[in-house]
């Protein structure tokens, strides 16, 4: 499994609208890509600083995936291998 990494710099603002064009718009389009894991997004407030991760299941369906930054500042684009993946249903 491959992991692709956006580090954005937002205003609270650029975050809630994000919010909502990643659970309203993006989702529902990665969900039917072939390949598409899990997306996780994670806001810090105090450093204006938002992290998008989407998980792949390869490097093909990693490429075909769509870079989407709506009105933000890119701090950061990074590929990872995905070396430990566990999550619970809580």
């Amino acid at each position: 499994m491959l992991a692709r990494l956006h580090a954005l710099r937002t205003t609270p603002e650029q975050h809630d609208l994000g919010l909502e064009i990643v659970r309203d718009q993006l989702l529902p389009w990665l969900r039917d890509s072939s390949g598409f894991r899990g997306l996780i997004r994670l806001w810090n407030p105090a450093e204006s600083k938002t992290l998008v991760i989407t998980l792949w299941a390869d490097e093909e369906s990693l490429r075909a995936s769509a870079e989407a930054t709506v009105g933000t500042t890119r701090l950061a684009l990074e590929d990872y291998e995905v070396s430990l993946f566990d999550v619970t249903d809580a």
